[in-house]
This record gives C-alpha cells, sequence and structure tokens, in this order.
C-alpha cells in the first residue's frame, strides 16, 4: 500500500481514464447501480471482500478517503494503524488515498469497511472497467462500471446480503443528490 496526496490520487485516475466524480462529467461509466449499505461492520466487510474477490479480482485499486469529519479519536486510531503498519506517517487529510496491488486485497477490505462502519465516506476505484464503489457514510453505496456483467454480479451480490437498490429518484442521505438510473448510460 502506498498513501497518495490530492494530486496524485487526480493522476492515478487520470491515468486509467476513471473519473474521481462520476456524478458529474460525461466520463462516467456507463452503468450504475444504488443500493442500501450493510448495517453492520461483519456484513460490510463480508461485502468489500467479495467485491474485492469478484468484482475486482486481481486489479489495482485506489481507496479515497473523503469526508471524516465527524470521526472519533478512536476511528482514526484504526486507520492510522493500518497506515503506520505500512509505514506511513502523514495524517490522513495530507494524504487520503491509498493505492493497493492486487496482493493487498486484504488491506482494501479493511479500509472500505472500516470507513463504512464508521459512516466516513469513501471510493474504491478499479481500472477493471473503470468499476468504482462509493461508500456514502455507512448509508448508501453507489457503484458505476463500463461493464454489464458486473452489474449483474453486483445485483447477485445484493441479494446474497438481502441488500435492496435504492428507488429511482430518492433523495438518499443528503438533499440535491443526483440518483441515475442503469438505464441512463445503456447504448442508444
Amino acid at each position: 500500500m502506498r498513501c497518495v496526496t490530492e494530486s496524485e490520487i487526480t493522476e492515478w485516475l487520470r491515468e486509467r481514464s476513471i473519473p474521481k466524480d462520476p456524478y458529474h462529467g460525461d466520463a462516467a461509466p456507463r452503468h450504475y447501480l444504488q443500493f442500501y449499505a450493510p448495517s453492520t461492520y461483519q456484513q460490510q466487510d463480508a461485502l468489500a471482500r467479495h467485491y474485492y474477490e469478484r468484482i475486482i479480482p486481481d486489479s489495482d485499486s485506489l481507496i479515497h478517503m473523503t469526508d471524516w469529519s465527524l470521526y472519533q479519536q478512536s476511528e482514526m486510531i484504526a486507520i492510522a494503524g493500518i497506515r503506520s503498519s505500512r509505514g506511513e506517517d502523514r495524517m490522513l487529510i495530507d494524504s487520503p488515498g491509498h493505492t493497493l496491488m492486487p496482493s493487498e486485497k486484504e488491506i482494501g477490505i479493511s479500509l472500505f469497511a472500516l470507513s463504512a462502519s464508521f459512516a466516513w465516506s469513501s471510493y474504491v476505484y478499479s481500472s477493471l472497467y473503470r468499476s468504482t464503489l462509493y461508500n456514502w457514510e455507512g448509508e448508501i453505496f453507489d457503484f458505476w462500471t463500463d461493464s454489464a456483467e458486473t452489474v449483474s454480479e453486483v445485483k447477485l451480490i445484493l441479494k446474497q446480503f438481502d441488500l435492496s437498490e435504492t428507488n429511482q429518484g430518492e433523495q438518499c442521505a443528503a438533499p440535491n443528490r443526483l440518483t441515475r438510473s442503469e438505464s441512463d448510460f445503456s447504448d442508444d
């Protein structure tokens, strides 16, 4: 794992043609799915594991922590512990990104599941079909990809975890939040 700054995050994403914020702009992947997040840490960890193993296997990834404004000291200790175990001594605010090789998926699972359980916001970006999973404060997950097959696989995972998609157009967790259906990205 290598921790990276905002400018390094932007560069990593640019090199892979992945949009930093898929909600805005024309470069968003073709398919989109929004669903309710698991409610317990164990379920969030298991979902993150399935995501890494079934959706982005053997792919490099970038976890970008984007919001932790109401964090507790105990939460930051856990994240700082993971980071320091890899030689990182900068504060999360100074290097909010975490680039991971496929062999480091356990770190990715930990970081993503912890951020969801702490009600932080974070992205997991992967170059595999430009797949992006966004954790909206542990309540809602958004998923984008260029692969229709991958969307189908995510839907199987949702069924396995008894998670439901949000209603199209529903305002989830925040006002003025853009919600797009998968059909918005289908071929013409």
